[in-house]
């Protein structure tokens, strides 16, 4: 009697640690997949995190090929750099090195930079509401790889040609300091976006389509961010454009006569 009791106490022992060890098992997966959810959600910002630093780093480099380019065409009789590596040679009266490094693209795999050359080029809207860029010849600038004359946008009520679409910006709007035509939806960019080395160098742009965090001379996507002299005004300093050495530029005072 004693022996069945002790059996039958032992199974219900037994039973009761398995259905714990049942249950420990079932909270350790589910302990298990919250951490994993939450190791994802950390995931997630940390690539934004990223993100928005190559994008800050965009507008740093690019700015600073801005202003070596217009440093550049200073110290020399306004040329443009045929290679951006002219920027690394002191060149000039001065002597001066323009840049200190030559920076990479950091949204392009390969670092390389979109050029911009001599020409203009006509952005329409197509009808699917995608901006459509027409290159235009080489302008003034193309036959004299030298000079500083921006070329001027069409006038008249001639209606622009509408092109294919070169793979540029991805925006509706031509950015600060762009020519804009007289007709509807139509702009003038102030320089052709099929650069290459060889050629006078105007400036430098990102050929990515995305979509950026934060906007840039009021345009949202990385490829209209173009980094040139002829679209963004040198900086300013407490009297004036800072010129080439970090001197304010100051209007001359005129002697008493």
């Amino acid at each position: 009697m004693g022996t069945r009791a002790g059996r039958h106490l032992r199974r219900i022992f037994e039973g009761s640690a398995g259905g714990e060890r049942g249950v420990i098992f079932i909270w350790v997966l589910v302990s298990l997949f919250v951490l994993a959810v939450l190791l994802m959600a950390a995931v997630q910002p940390a690539s934004i995190v990223m993100h928005r630093e190559r994008e800050k780093e965009l507008v740093f480099r690019g700015e600073e090929y801005t202003e070596a380019i217009r440093r550049y065409m200073m110290e020399n009789h306004g040329t443009f750099p045929t290679h951006l590596k002219d920027l690394m040679k002191p060149g000039g009266p001065k002597r001066i090195r323009y840049m200190r490094h030559l920076y990479s693209n950091p949204f392009a795999r390969d670092g390389k930079w979109g050029l911009l050359a001599p020409g203009t080029t006509i952005v329409t809207i197509g009808k699917d509401g995608k901006p459509i860029y027409t290159p235009q010849g080489g302008g003034p600038m193309s036959s004299s790889p030298g000079s500083t004359t921006p070329p001027k946008p069409p006038t008249g009520g001639a209606k622009p040609p509408v092109g294919k679409d070169t793979g540029g910006s991805g925006g509706t709007g031509a950015p600060d300091g762009f020519g804009k035509g007289t007709l509807g939806h139509v702009m003038v960019l102030p320089f052709r976006l099929d650069g290459k080395e060889g050629q006078p160098i105007l400036g430098v742009y990102c050929k990515l389509h995305e979509k950026a965090f934060q906007d840039f001379r009021s345009k949202k996507y990385y490829d209209e961010w173009f980094f040139s002299p002829l679209v963004i005004p040198p900086p300013m300093g407490p009297r004036g454009p800072v010129q080439p050495g970090g001197t304010p530029q100051t209007q001359q005072r005129q002697k008493p006569g």
